[in-house]
């Protein structure tokens, strides 16, 4: 476009040159400098117009910018007010759900010894209650952790190690759900400094989430491995429903759930305390159903196979059954 006034000069003036009188060529000449002037006029407005739209579209970046970060500030500002107040309810009802806890135990042992017809339906109710509150200790552990994250105390420590502490925890959970536990962890020994307690946490977490999407059964495998690019990697796969796409840029933020009686804290503490370390969370849906969560911590080659923890577990690749 720019070249077209040029083009139709020059050719205007090659006519006037070569084909034209005295008189011609002067009014051909005066023609082919109007359009000269006409096409530059042309570039300039075009050049000014596309310079005000590239000017409106920085302003209105600007704008959008600007609008996010007082977003994120106001965002924060809520955070902060509502960490400081569930930190003072979990506080406070936290004691009395030990005292409910500790006393339903002891009702327990009483309904055991008892003799009389009503004591298997005692023993229920009583089981009911314990797990009601176990769940309230669970949540009102959740807000404390969310408002005063712990800083990382780290140690050389297996993932290995951690898995297997896992599956012993959760293991009369899964029985009760009816899923299969297997665990699948590398010989190569994935160790790395870290804080075995929160990650132990935030890999608890997943685990929970994982059980939470099999409520009728299924098979949950956890698996460790030492990765090629420097990093170590502990999984959770489940045989559940997956995570549908709308939900996977929201997973991690604090208080998202899509379960009635969920806290949306869990994902996001898990994330948090990964963070800490270097690493992140990794999220995939399975081919055959369900997903898969992946803790990727960063860790130096002298770290890997730097401990001997782990002796007795399953070659890579090759599933081992915990609870068939």
């Amino acid at each position: 476009m720019f070249l077209l006034p040029v083009l139709a000069a020059s050719l205007l003036i090659g006519h006037t040159l070569f084909h034209a009188t005295a008189v011609e060529e002067v009014a051909l000449i005066v023609l082919a400098l109007a359009v000269l002037a006409t096409g530059h006029a042309l570039i300039r407005s075009q050049r000014s117009r596309l310079a005000a739209e590239r000017e409106a579209e920085r302003v209105q970046s600007e704008l959008d910018l600007r609008t996010r970060v007082g977003d994120c500030e106001q965002r924060g500002k809520s955070l902060s007010a509502f960490a400081h107040m569930a930190a003072h309810v979990a506080h406070e009802v936290r004691n009395p759900l030990n005292s409910i806890l500790l006393n339903a135990e002891l009702l327990e042992d009483e309904a055991a010894r008892c003799n009389c017809d009503n004591s298997g339906e005692a023993r229920a109710l009583i089981g009911s209650i314990k797990r009601e509150t176990e769940r309230l200790q669970h949540l009102t552990d959740e807000y404390l952790a969310f408002s005063r994250p712990p800083r990382p105390s780290p140690i050389h420590h297996s993932l290995n190690a951690i898995v297997d502490d896992i599956v012993h925890q959760v293991r009369e959970q899964a029985i009760r759900q009816r899923v299969a536990l297997a665990t699948d962890m590398s010989r190569g020994c994935p160790c790395a400094v870290m804080d075995p307690h929160q990650i132990k946490q935030a890999a608890l977490n997943l685990v929970r989430n994982a059980l939470e999407a099999m409520p009728h059964g299924g098979r949950l495998t956890m698996g460790t491995a030492v990765k090629s690019d420097g990093e170590i990697a502990l999984s959770i796969a489940d045989t559940g429903p997956g995570i549908p796409d709308e939900h996977r840029q929201q997973l991690f933020e604090p208080f998202f759930t899509t379960k009635p009686s969920g806290s949306g804290l869990g994902l996001s503490l898990a994330a948090h305390l990964v963070r800490d370390h270097g690493g992140f969370i990794d999220v995939q849906n399975e081919p055959a159903g369900g997903a898969r969560f992946t803790i990727l911590l960063p860790v130096s080659r002298a770290e890997v196979g730097a401990c001997s923890c782990d002796a007795d577990v399953a070659m890579p690749g090759a599933a081992k059954p915990v609870i068939a």
